[in-house]
């Protein structure tokens, strides 16, 4: 954790910053400050994710910056000094949500203490909602074993509707190699939602951050107040993190097991943003309403050769561009329509270069562009699109005649070694260099499975082991294997061996 700390004393302000166990703690300073004032000029600066202020100050008090910071960081954690007689003080911070105090005198493990407690506060809230949306999301766990998973943890199933806020693609500007990108987004998020009186379960995907909303979370009977928040949200992207997002809105899903379809058409609406453009709000309902047929072709024609483009077929995007040339005669398209479809396509097959790690050229996505908007001809500007494409769809032919099979088994000697640790497809492609959506086609194609599902198979034998070979407790064993949610574990255990942890121990173990 980032900390910033204020106090008007500077003899505190040394002591704290210089304490050894920052480090030990995995904490850093980035900053102190003598007064609330000057503490909010170091925040825009310094970004920290704890505030550790004392409440009686010059200029500005603790109190008065608390109440500047709720309205600009709701999300952000602050930890008080206080002495024992500051009650009146005392309230009014709670009034504005402290995460602790601490009194005067102190000692250094208060203060250590105290922000751990903190920091693994929030990282259980980050891996419970994580654990919701990898189980909830899974298509072969059943709604009774969702439930189950919900009952155990005290929670009621509803009615909800699910956000999917993406990174938009800017050229130029891949925020898609920046590790902090989504981390920045769903800090984002979960401050426009907190502001609103929202609780939204959030979750990172590979390009964007889901924000589930049950129902019981707004009152409007339309969906004009969830609209209103995604655009909040783009907003709020822009401003505190300059970064361009769009949204995608669900139905309103009658039940948290219906994770999967919400999930899906939060895609859908995904695909129809290259028709409305950048910080699009799409609405899955509204789509039908808003698309006409000659951009639902468009769009249709665009993941046609994307999907070419993916296997390197050039006979296949050939084909395909004809037949939109011929469809844009047919229908008498205009000179704009066709430049919006050529410019879609451009950046689609972008974006698929980048899903096998290759960066498109930058003097080549200018030139097309400037191309296709100068062009008053539609064979001239057909042509030339077929030409760029087919350029593009040599490098990833080139890149798919290696070998397939060598990639699949260096991931599986990684999952053998390591499947234990927080492994994820991510750092798996990281380590192997290849990017991590072609990597996992890769292993779909050459293992009939994916990447989540052979690391938990490998997770399970590895429980199957420890189960009848060492004596640990069920949960104990999870944890040992990789597993961040014992019940998660239990779940997935009995659909693979169908028993649980305990029946298989006593039933295998007897046999030994």
């Amino acid at each position: 954790m980032r900390i910033l700390i204020v106090d008007d004393e500077s003899e505190i302000r040394d002591y704290l910053a210089g304490l050894s166990q920052w480090e030990q703690a995995g904490c850093t300073v980035v900053g102190t400050a003598a007064n609330g004032e000057e503490a909010l000029g170091m925040i825009e600066r310094t970004n920290p994710d704890l505030l550790l202020t004392d409440i009686r100050m010059p200029v500005m008090d603790g109190i008065a910056l608390a109440e500047v910071i709720r309205s600009t960081r709701p999300y952000l954690p602050i930890i008080f000094l206080t002495a024992y007689h500051e009650f009146e003080y005392a309230r009014q911070a709670v009034r504005l949500g402290a995460s602790d105090f601490i009194t005067k005198p102190f000692l250094p493990e208060d203060i250590i203490r105290a922000v751990e407690k903190q920091r693994d506060k929030e990282r259980e809230e980050w891996v419970e909602r994580d654990s919701f949306f990898t189980i909830m999301g899974d298509e072969m766990i059943s709604s009774e074993q969702k439930i189950e998973w919900l009952q155990c943890r005290g929670m009621n199933d509803r009615e909800f509707v699910l956000l999917y806020t993406e990174l938009d693609h800017v050229y130029g500007l891949q925020h898609s190699r920046n590790p902090f990108a989504l981390k920045q987004v769903r800090k984002a998020l979960e401050a426009v939602t907190k502001s609103e009186g929202m609780t939204a379960w959030m979750s990172e995907a590979s390009s964007g951050v889901y924000a589930l909303l049950p129902c019981k979370e707004y009152l409007e009977t339309d969906n004009s107040q969830i609209i209103a928040l995604a655009k909040l949200m783009i907003e709020a992207c822009e401003t505190q993190e300059s970064l361009s997002v769009s949204v995608g809105i669900s139905r309103t899903m009658a039940s948290y097991c219906e994770l999967p379809e919400a999930i899906r058409q939060t895609g859908v609406c995904m695909d129809y943003r290259m028709l409305l453009g950048k910080k699009s709000v799409l609405a899955f309902d509204a789509i039908e309403m808003i698309v006409s047929e000659k951009e639902k072709e468009s769009l249709l024609s665009v993941n046609r050769v994307a999907d070419l483009l993916r296997t390197g077929e050039t006979n296949g995007i050939r084909d395909s561009i004809s037949g939109v040339y011929h469809r844009m005669l047919s229908v008498g398209a205009s000179r704009k329509d066709i430049q919006h479809f050529c410019i879609g396509m451009i950046e689609r097959s972008e974006d698929v270069l980048l899903e096998f790690g290759i960066e498109p050229d930058a003097r080549a996505a200018v030139e097309i562009r400037e191309f296709m908007l100068s062009s008053l001809i539609l064979t001239d500007m057909m042509k030339a699109l077929e030409r760029y494409l087919l350029d593009k769809s040599k490098e990833i032919r080139r890149l798919l005649s290696q070998s397939p099979k060598r990639i699949v088994a260096e991931t599986m000697q990684i999952i053998d070694s390591e499947y234990m640790s927080e492994l994820t497809l991510q750092i798996v492609a990281k380590r192997l260099n290849v990017n991590y959506s072609y990597l996992s086609r890769l292993i779909k194609k050459e293992m009939g499975k994916n990447f989540t599902d052979i690391l938990w198979e490998c997770r399970i034998e590895a429980a199957k082991v420890k189960l009848l070979k060492e004596d640990l407790k069920a949960y104990e064993i999870a944890y040992a294997v990789g597993f961040k949610d014992s019940a998660h574990f239990s779940i997935l255990f009995k659909k693979t061996t169908g028993y649980t942890p305990s029946e298989y121990k006593r039933l295998e173990g007897g046999k030994l």
